[in-house]
């Protein structure tokens, strides 16, 4: 993997991210008419940016993926995690999964929870974390939720 530097985003980044949050969800082949809807909606604003934990990954100043964090709860929420495709398997999604839990340390949270799309649970299966639930998406299909248990640091 090529060095990557992960930064707190701006409120000016949204569109930016907003366009990797599409590309990375248009990337599993879903319905173009799903894609665009879900595109026209806010995905992530620059309010949203300012209120949230929100991390961006960049590769020589190319924006290449990002997340948000919700640590102002218990467990935290794990909002989004969105790698660009072309950097897709590529350990940009890890690194920004082991920034999150660093900040969820950083915050004293001991559990982190999300919502998983069904093309990123085995990821999510491999960074520890346990499925717990489910519910029935915008799209009408079962999402999983998943929940990590983080080891307090020492």
């Amino acid at each position: 993997m090529s060095a990557i530097e992960i930064v707190r985003a701006q409120p000016h980044d949204a569109a930016t991210l907003k366009f990797i949050a599409v590309a990375a969800k248009s990337y599993w082949g879903y319905p173009e008419h799903l894609i665009a809807a879900w595109a026209a909606s806010p995905i992530i604003s620059p309010m949203d940016i300012a209120r949230s934990s929100v991390y961006v990954a960049y590769n020589a100043q190319q924006a290449i993926g990002w997340y948000r964090l919700l640590t102002d709860r218990s467990p935290a929420i794990l909002e989004d995690l969105w790698v660009i495709p072309p950097w897709i398997g590529r350990g940009i999604g890890r690194a920004l999964f082991e920034h999150a839990i660093a900040q969820c340390h950083a915050h004293g949270v001991t559990q982190m929870e999300l919502d998983a799309d069904p093309n990123a649970v085995g990821f999510y299966l491999r960074m520890g974390g346990r499925v717990v639930g489910e519910r029935i998406s915008e799209w009408q299909r079962l999402v999983p939720r998943i929940r990590f248990d983080l080891a307090p640091l020492r």
